[in-house]
């Protein structure tokens, strides 16, 4: 009988807690008794998670895979660097009266992991866990203008998908708009991703390459790029530098502003795809 999905994830969680809990490297015979399943089951999810790399296979033997501290690093990275980021996108949206949001970058798409603001939030399409295109967000805008060369060229062969009259729509005009944000060092939305609305964003960077980005938002009337870039690329460069500094278990230190932290560093643009 062809075993259910949920009876499926309920038996690869059983296993690799099996060996989550020991030191080394177990057979199959081992992670069959320890588990309580039958060999012939443990033996085929064994083989999907040695293919899938979350398990190594060395002779009659298995440990697990170097996919399994990706992911666990992930896990941590985003974790250390919501706590890093949360208090201080409050204290942006709590001095420019505006929706903070922090984001990264998901394939063609912003993730945004956090949303602070007061009644406007509802009328963005902006959510905790949602996405957007990120050409069509000052967020994502910011992210890509410091991603590596592979990602953006990536980005541009996919095409671009518009969710306003106002969208970028062709990679030409979003590769002049990512070059102008790496001049400036942030990026400005103007109705891309809704009408009335209007962003400034700065990217998070570790040794010059983005990670996540963050923005403020609001009706396009009361958001003012003089008045807002300097306070957005502060408050980035702060989570840049408290993340670096948290990863390293070093305290963090003071900023002199996010101009400094990305000049140190520029990546190259990247090339359109003819």
């Amino acid at each position: 009988m062809t075993e259910s999905p949920a009876s499926m994830v309920d038996r690869v969680v059983l296993i690799l807690g099996v060996f989550e809990r020991s030191a080394g490297w177990l057979t199959l015979g081992q992670v069959s008794s320890r588990s309580g399943l039958p060999r012939s089951s443990v033996h085929r999810i064994l083989q999907q998670l040695v293919d899938a790399k979350l398990l190594y296979r060395m002779d009659n033997e298995y440990a697990l895979g170097l996919r399994m501290f990706e992911i666990g690093s992930l896990v941590v990275g985003r974790s250390r660097l919501m706590d890093v980021a949360r208090p201080l996108i409050q204290n942006l949206a709590a001095k420019t009266g505006l929706v903070a949001h922090l984001a990264l970058l998901e394939g063609q798409d912003v993730l945004y992991l956090e949303k602070v603001g007061g009644a406007f939030a509802a009328s963005l399409p902006s959510r905790v866990g949602g996405r957007l295109p990120a050409h069509c967000t000052g967020v994502g805008k910011a992210i890509l203008a410091y991603s590596p060369r592979a990602v953006t060229a990536g980005y541009f062969e996919r095409g671009l998908r518009r969710l306003t009259t106002a969208s970028i729509a062709t990679p030409e005009n979003l590769d002049a708009a990512l070059r102008r944000i790496r001049q400036v060092g942030y990026a400005v939305e103007q109705e891309e991703s809704a009408p009335g609305v209007a962003c400034v964003a700065a990217p998070i960077l570790d040794v010059g390459t983005a990670i996540a980005g963050i923005s403020v938002c609001g009706p396009r009337g009361r958001v003012h790029v003089d008045e807002l870039r300097n306070q957005v690329m502060w408050t980035a460069a702060e989570i840049s530098r408290g993340h670096v500094t948290a990863g390293r278990g070093v305290p963090p230190r003071g900023c002199s502003g996010q101009r400094e932290t990305v000049e140190r560093a520029r990546p190259e643009p990247a090339t359109i795809p003819a």
